[in-house]
């Protein structure tokens, strides 16, 4: 059996060392060199992002301290020097947010700017109340949305912050949108219309948190489950396709199996990812696709989900 907690703390000097910044899939737009307009930032984002070369030094692009990142890595070991760092980092508003501008397909959202996303496992981290930010800003009829200002209507945003602050009716929005086999969309747009494998797990741990729905909860993960991974515990991205596998996936799949009290499949999927993605410098690489792998070494999207990850699991194998 792999021994988990040797690869936590190796996983945890590497990232200590780098006093937890990194570079991130998203932070392309931190580069002097990006373009303006939307479709121009999309395309520098996704060269950025898909690149096996990280050209982000060349670009002007440098390591940050990221809020979610740091939230995860506080929620994995408890240390009140990251809880600190973290509340330096709340906004003025009350929320949290990235350390990079980004162009999403609904919206524009400039460096630093609050979002659901951040402000949730910030939260989470710290233990404090972050309703007032998400009530005066996100809260639309029925729904929370992503940033002040829209109103893209995103399951895995609305279902974090419902369970987040007792939003029932909030939570109820999007679980009466489950599909007739269990899943949902990323999102009510038609742009949006893809159902992915690590979304989906933030969908179902933010329901399962709350005890309300369980019948739509069972179905959400009765499909998670049989669709999202191989027989050896490979996380497919997407429901109707394997490629690529993404350390993100295998992080929320081992939350997710947790949540609902799966130890065995945790302990699978971790036992795959450290097989597969474990590079022996001490850190996990980002993708695994058809021509190529990926071996960056990314802080938030991937260090910092396996190092909360593991955590967890490790914590679970010792206490059953």
């Amino acid at each position: 059996m792999t021994d988990l907690a040797a690869i936590w703390w190796r996983l945890d000097e590497y990232c200590r060392t780098r006093d937890w910044r990194g570079f991130d899939p998203y932070d392309a737009l931190n580069s002097p060199l990006a373009p303006p307009g939307k479709l121009p930032r999309q395309v520098w984002t996704q060269l950025h992002r898909r690149s096996p070369i990280n050209f982000r030094p060349l670009c002007g692009i440098q390591p940050t301290l990221n809020s979610k990142g740091l939230a995860l890595f506080a929620l994995g070991n408890g240390e009140p020097a990251l809880l600190d760092k973290l509340r330096q980092l709340r906004n003025p508003d009350g929320g949290w947010g990235y350390p990079f501008p980004w162009q999403s397909r609904a919206f524009y959202a400039p460096a630093g700017m609050s979002n659901l996303i951040c402000t949730v496992f910030a939260a989470k981290a710290l233990k404090c109340d972050a309703t007032g930010y998400i009530e005066k800003n996100l809260l639309r009829q029925g729904w929370i949305t992503y940033i002040a200002g829209s109103d893209t209507q995103v399951h895995n945003i609305n279902m974090l912050g419902a369970a987040l602050i007792g939003r029932r009716d909030c939570m109820e929005f999007s679980v009466s949108r489950q599909r007739p086999d269990g899943s949902w969309w990323y999102g009510e747009a038609a742009n949006q219309h893809w159902i992915d494998n690590f979304h989906t797990g933030y969908n179902l741990v933010a329901l399962q948190s709350t005890g309300w729905f369980p019948e739509a909860a069972r179905r959400g993960y009765q499909y998670w489950d049989k669709t999202f991974w191989t027989t050896n515990f490979a996380p497919r991205y997407y429901h109707d396709r394997d490629l690529p596998f993404d350390t993100h996936c295998s992080a929320q799949g081992i939350l997710t199996y947790l949540a609902f009290g799966d130890l065995k499949k945790a302990n699978a999927v971790a036992d795959w990812a450290i097989a597969h993605m474990w590079d022996a410098r001490g850190f996990f690489w980002y993708q695994r696709g058809r021509w190529f792998t990926n071996r960056l070494g990314y802080m938030r999207w991937t260090q910092a989900w396996m190092y909360y990850a593991l955590a967890k699991l490790i914590k679970a194998n010792a206490n059953r």
